[in-house]
């Protein structure tokens, strides 16, 4: 049976609403229909057709603003911005239950099929996979979170002298708020000198701590939550690389042909609608990659495909006919049905009409709000400046 559950958020609380309401919701319960009610500012429910587009948007936004690195939970790495959980996110009292409670949010964006734009690192995506392989190393991964510590552990490597003149011990010094806190790599290693015999074992221990050790509540919290949505054998039926793009699409070059086999016309618009036509004409003939992946994510707020491609993308890319009459907050049924007749016909609704806005977009419901321009010249000025300039985003 179908269940559907009714979650309340206010919009200045969304993510102390959400971690609340989560965590009194069994985790079978969560993967049923859930839906999203938002409470303005006033304290009145927001009025909306929800299309799964009010979900997206709080899983996206709850998203956005849990690993944002200045909230604390989350830090990444020095030269491909990867996210991993931050080893000083103990500066929120319940930092492991919202370590889960991320886990759980962002499986329930897999189950539901939505992507983020978000890039984990391997090392610690890694950890949702049970399949160890012999061969990884944490000192072979360890450029990836610390370059320049890898380079020092190099150097202990391949130190020619006597090593105890480093004075190294099996310990590590971290700085914790404003004091200095040392961690031992073993029983007793604050008292074991670095030695010839044993370098090789401190560098490994070290990049080991680095990687595993120092993260591992967070990790372990992080993946409970996950895997409480996303069943184990499911799991195990992925590499790492494929659990990535699950998580966050496919890196690969956009198909705007497959967008344009999938596309859904609202308004007025249709596929042989004159803006339409110019639409995709400028879309797939002039658009760099560059130009596709901002276009993708100014409509759905990531600039990756699905992973399983746009038809199974929820909700569907939709491109709307909209005028400046639409620029009041609310419309008469006459005026609604004459703006759809008028764009169904390809009509300008003024004198100015679908000139002066720029297409806006509400990514929740991967909508594309696009005026009925006069000609492709202004379409193509006036998208380009949209998608690059992040311009437009209007709330349905």
């Amino acid at each position: 049976e179908c269940k559907t559950i009714l979650i309340k958020i206010h919009r200045r609380r969304l993510f102390e609403d959400g971690f609340q309401h989560m965590k009194s919701i069994a985790d079978d319960v969560l993967k049923h229909h859930v839906k999203i009610m938002f409470v303005n500012e006033l304290g009145l429910d927001e009025v909306g057709i929800d299309q799964d587009g009010v979900l997206k948007e709080f899983l996206e936004e709850t998203i956005r603003y849990a690993l944002n690195p200045t909230f604390g939970l989350f830090c990444v790495t020095e030269e491909n911005n990867w996210l991993y959980p931050s080893p000083l996110s103990k500066i929120h009292y319940e930092h492991l239950d919202l370590f889960r409670y991320i886990g759980r949010i962002i499986a329930k964006a897999v189950y539901e099929g939505i992507v983020i734009d978000i890039s984990f690192a391997p090392f610690f995506i890694r950890q949702l996979l049970h399949n160890k392989n012999a061969l990884f190393s944490y000192l072979d991964e360890l450029p990836s979170l610390d370059a320049e510590l890898h380079k020092n552990l190099m150097f202990i490597k391949e130190y020619q002298g006597d090593i105890q003149d480093l004075g190294l011990t099996f310990s590590v010094d971290d700085e914790e708020f404003g004091r200095v806190v040392t961690e031992e790599l073993m029983p007793g290693g604050s008292f074991t000198p670095v030695t010839s015999t044993n370098k090789i074992s401190y560098i490994h221990q070290i990049a080991h701590y680095k990687m595993y050790t120092q993260i591992h509540k967070q990790t372990r919290a992080f993946c409970a939550g996950f895997r409480s949505i996303i069943n184990d054998d499911w799991l195990r039926m992925f590499s790492l690389p494929e659990l990535q793009k699950l998580i966050s699409g496919d890196c690969s070059s956009i198909d705007l042909s497959d967008l344009k086999k999938n596309v859904r016309y609202l308004g007025g618009y249709h596929g042989n609608h004159r803006v339409i036509l110019w639409f995709w004409d400028i879309t797939l003939n002039e658009f760099t990659e560059e130009e596709k992946s901002a276009l993708l994510k100014f409509v759905t707020s990531c600039s990756r495909p699905p992973l399983m491609g746009f038809a199974s993308m929820s909700p569907p890319f939709s491109i709307r006919a909209v005028d400046e009459s639409e620029e009041t907050t609310e419309m008469t049924p006459g005026q609604a049905l004459r703006s759809s007749f008028k764009s169904f016909l390809g009509m300008q609704q003024g004198s100015s009409s679908g000139n002066c806005r720029l297409p806006t977009s509400s990514t929740c419901f991967n909508l594309l709000k696009l005026p009925v321009y006069r000609n492709k010249s202004t379409l193509r000025e006036k998208l380009r400046y949209a998608i690059n300039c992040g311009a437009g985003f209007e709330l349905s």
